[in-house]
């Protein structure tokens, strides 16, 4: 009988980092779904009002 190669789990400050990733993705989807479901931001940023008049550059 051979015995098994030992097999080393993997670091758990890996397994770490990337559940935090994880949760912060999940967050930052979660906000941007939430903000595009209540409406988010209507207005242009800018309108035409606003906009400066080429009429004055001669």
């Amino acid at each position: 009988m051979t015995p098994e190669p030992h097999r080393r789990p993997p670091a758990p400050d890996r397994d770490r980092r990337t559940t935090v990733f994880a949760a912060l993705l999940l967050a930052a989807s979660a906000a941007t779904l939430a903000y595009v479901l209540l409406g988010g931001h209507h207005d242009p940023l800018e309108t035409p009002d606003d906009a400066p008049s080429t009429a004055a550059w001669g």
